[in-house]
Protein backbone atom coordinates (compact mmCIF):
# COMPACT_ATOMS: atom_id res chain seq x y z
CA UNK A 1 0.00 0.00 0.00
CA UNK A 2 1.54 3.01 -1.07
CA UNK A 3 1.97 5.89 1.80
CA UNK A 4 2.35 9.85 2.14
CA UNK A 5 2.48 11.69 -1.65
CA UNK A 6 1.96 8.24 -3.97
CA UNK A 7 -1.12 7.65 -1.72
CA UNK A 8 -3.04 11.06 -2.42
CA UNK A 9 -2.33 10.96 -5.94
CA UNK A 10 -3.73 7.68 -6.43
CA UNK A 11 -6.66 8.99 -4.47
CA UNK A 12 -6.84 11.73 -6.38
CA UNK A 13 -6.82 9.62 -9.83
CA UNK A 14 -9.69 7.64 -8.57
CA UNK A 15 -11.52 11.26 -7.76
CA UNK A 16 -10.75 11.99 -11.48
CA UNK A 17 -12.11 8.79 -12.41
CA UNK A 18 -15.28 8.99 -10.55
CA UNK A 19 -15.95 12.72 -11.96
CA UNK A 20 -17.28 13.60 -8.56
CA UNK A 21 -17.30 17.39 -9.19
CA UNK A 22 -20.14 16.25 -12.04
CA UNK A 23 -22.40 14.67 -9.86
CA UNK A 24 -21.44 17.08 -7.07
CA UNK A 25 -23.13 19.96 -9.96
CA UNK A 26 -25.70 17.31 -10.59
CA UNK A 27 -27.03 17.15 -6.88
CA UNK A 28 -27.08 20.68 -6.52
CA UNK A 29 -29.08 21.46 -9.35
CA UNK A 30 -31.58 18.83 -8.46
CA UNK A 31 -31.61 19.41 -4.50
CA UNK A 32 -30.02 16.49 -3.53
CA UNK A 33 -28.76 17.56 -0.42
CA UNK A 34 -28.63 13.87 1.48
CA UNK A 35 -26.52 13.35 -1.29
CA UNK A 36 -24.36 16.54 -1.54
CA UNK A 37 -24.20 15.93 2.37
CA UNK A 38 -23.17 12.13 2.21
CA UNK A 39 -20.14 13.19 -0.34
CA UNK A 40 -19.22 15.65 1.79
CA UNK A 41 -19.14 12.99 5.19
CA UNK A 42 -17.19 10.48 2.67
CA UNK A 43 -14.67 13.24 2.00
CA UNK A 44 -13.88 14.28 5.68
CA UNK A 45 -13.49 10.65 6.36
CA UNK A 46 -10.19 10.71 3.46
CA UNK A 47 -9.16 13.84 5.78
CA UNK A 48 -9.12 12.28 8.89
CA UNK A 49 -8.22 8.90 7.81
CA UNK A 50 -6.01 8.80 5.06
CA UNK A 51 -5.12 5.33 5.51
CA UNK A 52 -8.21 3.89 4.87
CA UNK A 53 -8.34 5.28 1.42
CA UNK A 54 -9.34 1.99 -0.60
CA UNK A 55 -12.73 1.96 2.08
CA UNK A 56 -13.23 5.82 1.42
CA UNK A 57 -13.04 5.08 -2.44
CA UNK A 58 -15.15 2.19 -2.26
CA UNK A 59 -17.83 4.71 -0.46
CA UNK A 60 -17.47 7.40 -3.15
CA UNK A 61 -18.24 4.67 -6.11
CA UNK A 62 -21.02 3.44 -3.66
CA UNK A 63 -22.19 7.43 -4.06
CA UNK A 64 -21.61 7.48 -7.63
CA UNK A 65 -24.05 4.43 -8.07
CA UNK A 66 -26.43 6.57 -5.87
CA UNK A 67 -26.17 9.46 -7.76
CA UNK A 68 -26.28 7.35 -11.00
CA UNK A 69 -29.55 5.63 -10.09
CA UNK A 70 -31.87 8.86 -8.61
CA UNK A 71 -30.54 10.91 -11.95
CA UNK A 72 -31.53 7.71 -14.70
CA UNK A 73 -35.01 8.21 -12.80
CA UNK A 74 -35.61 11.57 -13.92
CA UNK A 75 -37.81 13.05 -16.47
CA UNK A 76 -35.97 13.55 -20.14
CA UNK A 77 -35.88 17.35 -20.70
CA UNK A 78 -37.79 18.89 -23.28
CA UNK A 79 -34.79 19.30 -25.51
CA UNK A 80 -33.64 15.78 -25.46
CA UNK A 81 -37.53 14.72 -26.02
CA UNK A 82 -37.42 16.65 -29.09
CA UNK A 83 -34.51 15.15 -30.45
CA UNK A 84 -35.62 11.35 -29.87
CA UNK A 85 -39.39 12.70 -31.18
CA UNK A 86 -38.71 15.83 -33.76
CA UNK A 87 -42.81 15.95 -34.42
CA UNK A 88 -42.50 17.59 -30.93
CA UNK A 89 -40.03 20.75 -32.66
CA UNK A 90 -43.28 22.72 -33.97
CA UNK A 91 -41.28 25.56 -35.80
CA UNK A 92 -39.66 22.66 -37.57
CA UNK A 93 -42.96 21.13 -38.30
CA UNK A 94 -45.16 24.51 -38.83
CA UNK A 95 -42.17 27.33 -39.81
CA UNK A 96 -41.69 30.09 -37.95
CA UNK A 97 -45.52 31.48 -38.59
CA UNK A 98 -47.29 31.95 -35.63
Amino acid sequence: MPHGISAVILQGAAMRQLQLSTRIYECEQNGWSDLISNIDGITQSLIDNPSAGKQIVNAMKYWQDSVDCRASSLPPDELELMLQNPVMNITESFGTEV
